[in-house]
């Protein structure tokens, strides 16, 4: 259930921040950066919440899969804590400062690390599934 909240919070970081940059609307990007702020407790309440729940589920489990879902929860928290300090940085500098190129270069890059860790959770949901047996695939 914690990388199910946490993908679709982050899923909907991602969406209103591409539409925010896309529409360009100064006062949408701020409100948009603002309710991100807001919202980044989800995120660091359910972070931790998937580790924890997926470390004790493969606790002893010599899987490929369990192994390959292992590794890329490591680079889930790791950009986990960069996209927080991203959303803070980008929240600061909306509000505060101008939205200008040094604004948009950072929000280029946590849109990056956004896409990359959207799909690293989504590959650690198929293989949750196929761990159950509720999906079945050839490929892991």
């Amino acid at each position: 259930m914690a990388t199910v909240i946490a993908g679709f919070t982050i899923s909907c970081f991602f969406s209103f921040s591409l539409i925010a940059e896309i529409l360009g609307e100064d006062l949408f990007i701020k409100q948009v950066k603002t309710g991100i702020l807001y919202c980044l407790p989800i995120l660091v309440i359910t972070m931790p919440m998937l580790a924890i729940s997926g470390k004790k589920l493969a606790e002893s489990s010599k899987s490929l899969i369990v192994a390959k879902k292992m590794k890329r929860m490591k680079f889930i928290a790791l950009n986990g804590v960069v996209l927080i300090l991203l959303a803070i940085y980008l929240y600061y500098h909306a509000i505060y400062k101008t939205i200008d190129s040094a604004f948009l270069y950072v929000q280029i890059v946590e849109l990056l690390i956004g896409a990359v860790n959207l799909r690293l959770i989504v590959l650690n949901i198929n293989s949750g599934l196929k761990l159950s047996g509720r999906k079945w695939t050839n490929s892991t």
